[in-house]
């Protein structure tokens, strides 16, 4: 009875190996996203020890079983390739060790973009909300930031520095989409709970002053207390850390806020939303905000500038982001803007993140 079990077994496994259900097969070698959201190469089946580990086992279960029949990433000469987590794969380097490149990076698993406000339960998954403990007991989400390693969360250094009397931060969720639910849901998929992390440090840039009207340096990282397990709604977006991808200009180039800020409504939303907002060249924008005496830095960026299309209070912290090479980057995170958001001829401002790639290297540890 037993060896009839394992003979089934082994016949589901095999079957499941040798039916393509990826969109595109890939190439022995290439760069590829495992079912579990980590990074990998495209390599022959029997190279890849951890999944060999799992089909040698003698009772898989059925999780494990689809495990292995997602991980197919294509076929050289008649023989299986599986896309094999980093970890088991030598050869794989990242221009700086700490902060990875794509495809370790800005890989989501919904690519639906287009149109609307509301994401898709998958989206953005880099997406992080930060809470804060305040007087009288109570408790709430009011900035918002970007997961970029296993451990640290980009943000603005106003969500983390000078808070109001009596605030503290709290803790960080990663992996959120509708706040009022406990598990989100979404015709029919669901994803697994949000995930609750504490800070071990915050490093604000030495320039930030919160006097400063023009709210320059608005940038600061938060360390996780231990590493984040990624998956298919948690994992870091690309940060430009090559010198091109640094150099590179924005303007003009389509580009992506989201969070969980007030809306047209005057509310905070509960689902994670987007707006899709055009980058403008500083200089362009500055002469705006020089007519309510704010002189805007070289450091910062604007987008939007449309009626009604704007981050807002709350996505403060939150990603300004963009695609390109085929990953989503951080370009810019969110900083200020007019008090009525969404206002015409006012673009939202943003600090600009490529110029501060020497900073955020030299302090992610």
């Amino acid at each position: 009875m037993k060896m009839g079990m394992n003979i089934d077994r082994c016949l589901v496994l095999l079957g499941a190996l040798t039916t393509l259900n990826m969109v595109r097969t890939l190439e022995q070698g290439e760069s590829c996203v495992n079912p579990e959201g980590r990074p990998g190469r495209c390599i022959l089946f029997r190279e890849c020890q951890p999944l060999l580990t799992i089909y040698n086992k003698y009772f898989t279960t059925p999780d494990e079983s689809k495990f292995l029949a997602d991980s197919r990433c294509g076929e050289l000469e008649r023989r299986t390739l599986v896309c094999c987590a980093a970890a088991a794969v030598s050869g794989l380097q990242t221009i700086n060790d700490a902060l990875p490149t794509s495809p370790q990076c800005g890989i989501q698993l919904s690519d639906r973009i287009v149109g609307g406000q509301s994401t898709e339960l998958e989206e953005f998954p880099w997406m992080a909300l930060i809470q804060y403990r305040k007087p009288q007991g109570f408790y709430g989400f009011h900035c918002g930031g970007a997961l970029i390693n296993a451990r640290y969360i980009l943000t603005a250094a106003h969500c983390v520095h000078s808070l109001p009397r009596g605030w503290e931060l709290y803790q960080i969720r990663l992996g959120e989409w509708d706040l009022s639910s406990a598990n989100d849901c979404l015709n029919g998929v669901c994803t697994a709970q949000p995930i609750d992390m504490e800070a071990e440090r915050v490093t604000v840039h030495d320039g930030y002053s919160a006097l400063d009207v023009s709210h320059a340096h608005d940038i600061a990282l938060i360390r996780l207390t231990h590493d984040v397990p990624t998956s298919r709604t948690v994992r870091p977006i690309c940060l430009p850390v090559a010198k091109s991808d640094r150099s590179r200009s924005f303007v003009g180039m389509p580009s992506f806020a989201a969070g969980w800020g007030r809306t047209e409504t005057n509310a905070a939303s509960e689902r994670k939303l987007k707006v899709q907002l055009s980058v403008r060249d500083v200089d362009n924008c500055s002469h705006v905000y020089r007519g309510i005496k704010v002189i805007l830095r070289a450091t910062e960026l604007c987008a939007g500038g449309e009626r009604g299309k704007d981050s807002c209070t709350g996505d403060s912290g939150g990603p300004l982001m963009a695609r390109f090479g085929g990953a989503w980057y951080v370009i810019g995170v969110v900083s200020f803007g007019l008090n009525k958001c969404g206002t015409a001829g006012f673009p939202g401002v943003y600090t600009n993140v490529s110029m501060y790639m020497d900073w955020i290297e030299s302090n992610v540890l």
